[in-house]
């Protein structure tokens, strides 16, 4: 595992606990702004089977990748490096279409992570694939400051919990795999199939102090080093933010794990109109909300130097969840007025008519006005109609 506050390049994997949550938007954009400003990126698209980053690049999907290199060892990682439309931005693709990319061996895991290790990046930033499977989790632990991309609703938070804990459980089973306690009993544990019955991860060490002192001891400090970030997206209002706190406390609670908060999307049309256009989302609509919101996160990662240590101006507020309330409640307030800015055609018509009956009224207003025996300064009673705001 790298640990990217004691490292220079910056390896984030972005995982969701469901597909549907916009991880691979998300991937695709946020590897952009970090372009942008100035840091060479890699974003690797590693969602086997399924993978769609060329496509949001407006790549064809030509190039050779991570399905090649699984199936021919001869092809080296910095191999599979193209250069995108946008300057100091690059791409591995993903299955390419290679057939039968599903759970590959753990040893044909170790040689795509230890090439990627290996890339010569400010930033390398992982598109996983959706779900808790092995593969996905074993990459998300390249480092120990992943991305975990959730909506409000209960279902996507329930998977994004679940997925911490799949983390979680692999982080230590990997760590101890040598321990014959802890091997012995994580493995009946989970054979424990019955909803509810299966005790929290802070317990289950609690169980095993008696026998491993030292290992609980020093399984404890291994989660503390998992720093996971979460972002809520697609969110419709500002108070759905609580609901990642709640996932916060859920997964501190249980699995002793401390995640932050990167920030709130909410939902936006015009994600999916860029979608259609096959352009990132922050080169057709560079102005939006949203793109300002993606802009944010990037700049909480690019001020840390020591991510996932986050750059947090304490005395103003107390952690990064009620940073990103904060940020979610102008946001909010900012889509409504971007949302009403815009005209229908209909609208517009409407508009029009409503513009020309108020000629026609002032015209009929200089009629009278010029008639009237009342006098008074015509030009300036016009001057005033006109300044009005109809």
């Amino acid at each position: 595992m790298i640990l990217n506050e004691n490292s220079d390049k910056k390896i984030i994997p972005i995982a969701g606990g469901k597909g549907g949550v916009g991880k691979s938007v998300l991937s695709t954009n946020l590897s952009l702004l970090l372009a942008v400003n100035g840091k060479k990126t890699i974003v690797v698209d590693l969602d086997l089977g399924g993978s769609n980053l060329h496509t949001m690049l407006g790549i064809k999907n030509t190039n050779k990748g991570i399905g090649n290199f699984i199936s021919d060892k001869s092809i080296a990682m910095e191999d599979l490096v193209i250069p995108t439309d946008y300057e100091n931005l690059f791409l591995i693709p993903g299955d390419v279409l290679v057939y039968g990319l599903g759970e590959i061996s753990f040893e044909e895991k170790k040689r795509i992570i230890k090439g990627l290790v290996e890339l010569d990046a400010d930033y390398i930033i992982l598109d996983l694939g959706a779900g808790s499977s092995l593969n996905v989790i074993d990459f998300f632990l390249i480092s120990n400051s992943g991305i975990v991309v959730t909506t409000p609703h209960m279902t996507s938070i329930m998977n994004a919990f679940g997925f911490l804990k799949n983390v979680a459980f692999r982080f230590l089973q990997r760590a101890f795999a040598e321990n014959r306690v802890f091997t012995e009993y994580f493995d009946k544990a989970f054979l424990e199939r019955h909803p509810g019955e299966q005790k929290p991860l802070k317990e289950m060490l609690e169980d095993l102090r008696s026998r491993e002192p030292e290992a609980v001891e020093k399984a404890e400090l291994f989660l503390e080093i998992l720093q996971p970030k979460i972002i809520m997206n697609m969110a419709e209002d500002s108070g759905e933010l609580s609901i990642a706190e709640s996932l916060k406390d859920l997964t501190k609670r249980s699995l002793s794990i401390h995640s932050e908060c990167l920030g709130m999307l909410f939902m936006d049309k015009q994600v999916s109109d860029a979608l259609k256009e096959r352009t990132p989302f922050i080169i057709q609509y560079p102005e939006s909300v949203t793109a300002e919101g993606m802009d944010r996160m990037v700049r909480k990662i690019i001020l840390s130097k020591r991510f996932p240590e986050m750059p947090l101006e304490l005395d103003y507020y107390k952690d990064s969840f009620e940073l990103a309330q904060i940020e979610a409640e102008i946001d909010e307030q900012a889509m409504v007025r971007q949302t009403n800015g815009g005209y229908s055609p209909e609208e517009i018509e409407n508009l029009l008519k409503l513009v020309e009956q108020q000629q026609m009224r002032i015209k009929e207003l200089e009629t009278a006005l010029g008639r009237s025996a009342l006098g008074g300064s015509r030009g300036g009673i016009l001057d005033q109609i006109s300044g009005m705001s109809f």
